[in-house]
């Protein structure tokens, strides 16, 4: 019933040079359409973050062909109780028949209504309409999707990006932030320093929107003296994990009074066209002080991940390299020691899973692991070919 156009999506972003990030790509389909989900959750009982997650995933973030020519944000098909306009698209067959709306708030309500009317997926409306877990495993059981996988997948990018939020109240969803918050800092083990009575009072006089800076058309904030990451956190509504991703980090410890922090997606590209490497200057400083993602500063520069450009190189920040920069330490052939592996231990260092990437596929990912596009869906029991960024599959007979 569904259509899966991640794959299109993938290819869209792979060939444009100021390509927008997935990150940056969800994060505007949440304030397009984040509204709407709200309203057919007050309208039907859908939780809002069940919709919003069901449409990023089945849409590829707005960026699939249904969804731009047909404005089709779910891959609903046509079935024989239609009389609207139809948008033929080859899906698991060639030319199969989907419904073309008018506008994206038809194709909500129409996703709702086909949840709310069809006899199959009752069971879902005598969930608790906030329990979004409870909601991705039900949609799974009543076969809403062939994908074994698919209620993790929901959940994952539910939680990844903090969806949950819009299935509140907004005098509950600070104190979500805050417990939720409050849990990913004891996971992360995060020793906040400092006295946090002196942080709270010493930012309660500034408002948190005019605390707030645009650059690289990003909304920002500098960190306090003796303010905690959690706090920002929280009272910015985005949870620790998110404003880690951000920002390029994995601890609060990466982040020191003074720096940016980023409260959005950063850019694929940086704020200007070039920059030249000061000495002690990281690819990390470039990407957090010109507002560019970390792996896409490497990509633009061909380096691979943690190499450091030397001192006084040009670094690019909006257009890719054809030749990468010379690295502060040149690694010279005797330095190199190699160790021969014998064959018969090689089968063992052969991964077990593979956790697909922005630009993966079935043949590409079958083809790495010398297996069979047959045998990889029969490993992992998928019944079509579509795969989403995330998804652990196993590459192992």
């Amino acid at each position: 019933m569904k259509l899966r156009t991640v794959f299109f999506f993938l290819f869209f972003i792979c060939y444009r040079s100021f390509a927008q990030s997935y990150d940056e790509l969800v994060d505007q389909y949440i304030n397009q359409y984040k509204d709407i989900a709200i309203e057919e959750m007050q309208r039907t009982g859908i939780p809002a973050s069940i919709t919003l997650a069901q449409g990023i995933i089945e849409s590829s973030a707005g960026q699939s062909p249904l969804t731009t020519q047909a404005n089709n944000h779910f891959g609903v098909k046509c079935h024989d109780d239609w009389n609207g306009e139809t948008y033929l698209y080859d899906d698991d067959r060639k030319n199969e028949c989907f419904r073309k709306y008018p506008s994206a708030l038809d194709s909500f309500k129409d996703h709702s209504d086909f949840l709310k009317m069809h006899q199959r997926y009752s069971v879902l409306f005598t969930y608790v309409a906030d329990d979004y877990k409870e909601w991705a495993k039900g949609l799974k059981k009543c076969g809403y999707a062939t994908n074994p996988h698919y209620a993790g997948i929901l959940i994952k990018c539910i939680e990844d990006y903090d969806l949950h939020q819009w299935d509140l109240e907004d005098a509950e969803r600070a104190a979500w932030f805050a417990k939720v918050n409050q849990s990913e800092e004891k996971k992360l083990n995060i020793k906040e320093e400092g006295n946090p009575e002196i942080v709270n009072s010493s930012l309660t006089s500034v408002n948190a929107e005019e605390r707030i800076s645009i650059f690289n058309n990003i909304k920002t904030v500098t960190l306090q003296p003796e303010e905690s990451l959690k706090d920002l956190a929280t009272t910015y509504e985005i949870s620790m994990k998110r404003l880690l991703r951000y920002n390029d980090i994995s601890t609060a410890s990466q982040l020191v009074a003074g720096n940016t922090v980023y409260l959005q997606p950063k850019r694929s590209h940086g704020d200007a066209d070039t920059v030249i490497i000061k000495e002690g200057e990281t690819m990390f400083d470039i990407a957090r002080d010109h507002g560019i993602q970390l792996d896409e500063l490497y990509k633009k520069n061909l380096l691979d991940q943690g190499a450091q450009p030397a001192s006084g190189q040009v670094i690019y920040l909006r257009e890719k390299r054809e030749v990468a920069p010379l690295t502060a330490t040149a690694v010279t052939k005797d330095s190199v020691k190699i160790s021969k592996i014998s064959p018969d231990k090689i089968e063992l260092l052969k991964p077990q899973y593979h956790v697909v990437a922005k630009g993966d596929t079935l043949f590409s990912i079958s083809k790495k692991y010398n297996l069979t596009i047959d045998e990889l869906k029969g490993i992992n029991k998928l019944r079509s070919s579509q795969i989403y960024v995330g998804e652990k599959l196993r590459v192992e007979k």
